[in-house]
């Protein structure tokens, strides 16, 4: 079934949302349980896995489930989404990602605009960006590269899973994603001053996969 373009971008906003939603969510959880470091960073990444894994399940078929402008940006680069469906992809990401922060706002009794201070932006930070942003997009690249894009769901969860634990950042890998939780006083927020050098390596994430994608897939002489 074919989806017209603002059901496309319905999809985006809300698959992004709920990233947003749910790993804010769980910040504002952890919090209230009184929850240790360890089980906090345990039961946000379980979160942001899961939803991944079930906005991507449940609405790839609509809009290819990008829910990050890294990843629509290189999808670009590689001619798999037009220019101006771009532009409009990653507007309905970002404020999905807003839209994500406030409703984690509201469910916990938090302004529903609240601005973050915690500074992220270190050197060690930003190279776990990098790293995380470039197997997120070297994974969804490649595994549509070889037909296996029933497998990006569960692939992209387990990375964000994973990568929750071994990133210095505990991987935002995604610049929409970053821009939400600028807006949210959860544990899981992002200072403003930090989120442009963030979307800048996730940026740059990307395209280092995009560069990587090609020498795997270039035919041998």
């Amino acid at each position: 079934m074919a989806h017209n373009l603002n059901q496309r971008l319905l999809a985006e906003f809300l698959g992004t949302a709920g990233i947003v939603t749910a790993v804010a969510g769980a910040g504002f959880m952890a919090s209230n349980l009184g929850a240790d470091s360890t089980v906090a960073l345990i039961m946000i990444a379980l979160a942001a896995g899961a939803v991944l894994f079930g906005g991507i399940s449940i609405l790839a078929p609509i809009s290819g489930a990008h829910f990050n402008p890294a990843v629509t940006i290189v999808l670009g680069l590689l001619k798999k989404i037009s220019v101006k469906d771009g532009v409009a992809y990653v507007t309905a990401q970002l404020l999905g990602g807003f839209s994500g922060a406030i409703a984690a706002n509201l469910m916990f009794g938090s302004a529903w605009v609240s601005a973050n201070n915690t500074a992220r932006a270190t050197g060690g930070n930003l190279l776990g960006e990098v790293i995380a942003t470039f197997g997120l997009v070297l994974l969804v690249i490649l595994l549509i590269q070889h037909n296996q894009t029933n497998l990006i769901a569960a692939g992209v969860g387990t990375w964000i899973l994973a990568a929750h634990f071994f990133t210095s950042s505990t991987s935002f890998a995604n610049p929409a994603v970053t821009f939400g939780r600028a807006f949210t006083d959860s544990i899981t927020g992002i200072e403003l001053a930090s989120v442009l050098p963030f979307i800048g390596v996730q940026v740059l994430g990307g395209l280092v996969a995009l560069a990587a994608f090609k020498l795997l897939s270039a035919k041998a002489n």
